[in-house]
């Protein structure tokens, strides 16, 4: 069986990887990014189009390696809302939930222009089942299978919040039975998660208005979902390409404050490769963005229900 392809369409730009099996875990034959970020909401723009240019060209020099693709795509481009459920419920009682959803937050819209992926999360503390609905749309979904039309199949779309969770549960197996919060940290936003026993548990976008303000917002967080979510928090971890060294240090102190363990997730620490000293010296580099292009290798820990 031939490997997957790896494509995260960051926003700054997309990142690609080439991971195989072995006996000792994983193993990374390839990464790179592109200079240009493909944007899949305008594909037609210059920069754009020379981002997919030089997207192509790692297909091609990784097509007799791989012979499906996996794709990734910010949560930036994905509404993302949580409904109260229970267990069993049919894809006809799924689809009226999301449908409702849709069309509170876009009621211009008709909710067949979009695709849901619906994920079982973890009970709150007050014992209710909630549903995290993924809702895409479909010019974004049609846009990727434009991109590579007559390249090779597109196995999989989730989004850089998800197959992060994938990437530390491999990476961090350690933390397998706990309870972790998870921060993606981008330009303007902040995806913050809850993975409780490798299940979702909670997730919310907040605005980073002002990254001086990260430890304030990191600590109503953990009071909030202590409140509602979970009985505790064993620990933080940040991602993203807007993590700096200044907004990671301000979640550190608040940390420290509060008397969590928190850590820059490293997409590789369970990772072996071959690569040259130039590429393992990148790999240093983009630890904390390269999450969700590695956990796009991993099958997710958690259910996911697609409904078309």
């Amino acid at each position: 069986m031939k490997n997957a392809l790896s494509v995260f369409f960051g926003i700054d730009r997309t990142y690609v990887s080439v991971m195989r099996p072995t006996p000792k875990g994983l193993a990374l034959d390839f990464i790179d990014s592109t200079r240009n970020a493909v944007d899949l909401e305008n594909p037609f723009d210059d920069a754009s189009k020379a981002g997919e240019m030089e997207l192509n060209e790692f297909i091609e020099e990784n097509k007799d390696k791989v012979e499906k693709i996996n794709v990734t795509i910010p949560a930036e481009m994905v509404f993302v809302t949580q409904f109260p459920g229970k267990p069993g419920m049919s894809v006809d009682e799924l689809r009226q939930l999301v449908n409702l959803e849709i069309r509170q937050a876009f009621p211009q819209f008709n909710p067949e222009e979009f695709v849901t992926t619906i994920t079982p999360m973890e009970q709150t503390k007050d014992g209710i089942h909630m549903m995290m609905a993924t809702i895409v749309q479909r010019d974004i979904l049609d846009t990727i299978k434009e991109i590579f039309q007559n390249k090779m199949p597109v196995q999989d779309i989730e989004i850089s919040q998800l197959n992060a969770h994938s990437s530390f549960l491999y990476n961090y197996p350690e933390a397998a039975n706990k309870t972790i919060m998870i921060f993606g940290i981008q330009e303007q936003f902040i995806d913050v998660s809850i993975v409780k026993n490798t299940k979702p548990a909670y997730y919310n976008l907040l605005s980073l208005s002002n990254p001086d303000k990260l430890g304030e917002m990191f600590e109503e967080e953990f009071n909030k979902v202590k409140e509602t979510t979970v009985e505790q928090i064993d620990g933080a971890y940040f991602f993203g390409m807007g993590l700096t060294k200044e907004l990671y240090f301000h979640a550190w102190e608040t940390s420290m404050a509060i008397g969590l363990e928190t850590g820059r997730m490293n997409a590789f620490r369970m990772v072996t490769t071959d690569l040259d000293k130039r590429r393992k010296d990148y790999c240093s580099r983009i630890m904390h963005i390269a999450p969700p292009c590695i956990g796009a290798h991993i099958p997710a820990y958690h259910e996911r229900i697609r409904l078309i």
